[in-house]
């Protein structure tokens, strides 16, 4: 579901909340003249996705969790379609809970570019309630 925002009802305290996920299609691209190039994408338990490039302010791409105060119960899968990342981008191909702030990013003095398909799944379940890919790269010149 690409760029799918998708509702769920969650159960609590006696009355139901509306959640709204959302990942959107991302293209992130950071270019330095003299130095070291990168472009970052990430969710924060805040419930913001941003995009942060040569190591700059974060920019609000949109929100992935509304309200922001149910992000601990979502967990995000990051699979590389393509390319690779940097060191200390967070883990691929496998579930991370939204407890901490995901990051994946890509770093360099030459090129380089990265395609990761982001999903959202609330914990406990097996259903991906939103995906899309989101493009990185890098270039240093």
């Amino acid at each position: 579901m690409t760029g799918a925002v998708m509702s769920l009802l969650g159960i609590g305290g006696g009355g139901a909340s509306a959640v709204t996920i959302t990942v959107d299609p991302a293209y992130i691209y950071g270019v330095n003249i003299g130095g070291t190039a990168d472009a970052q994408y990430q969710l924060g338990t805040g419930g913001g996705a941003f995009e942060i490039v040569n190591s700059g302010m974060a920019s609000l791409l949109y929100n992935w969790c509304v309200p922001a105060s149910e992000t601990a119960n979502y967990e995000v899968y990051a699979s590389l379609v393509s390319g690779s990342l940097s060191a200390g981008s967070s883990a691929t191909d496998t579930w991370l809970a939204m407890t901490s702030t995901r990051t994946w990013l890509v770093s360099t003095t030459t090129l380089l570019y990265a395609t990761l398909n982001i999903g959202i799944r609330r914990i406990g379940t097996t259903t991906i309630l939103a995906s899309a890919d989101i493009e990185l790269a890098a270039e240093a010149v």
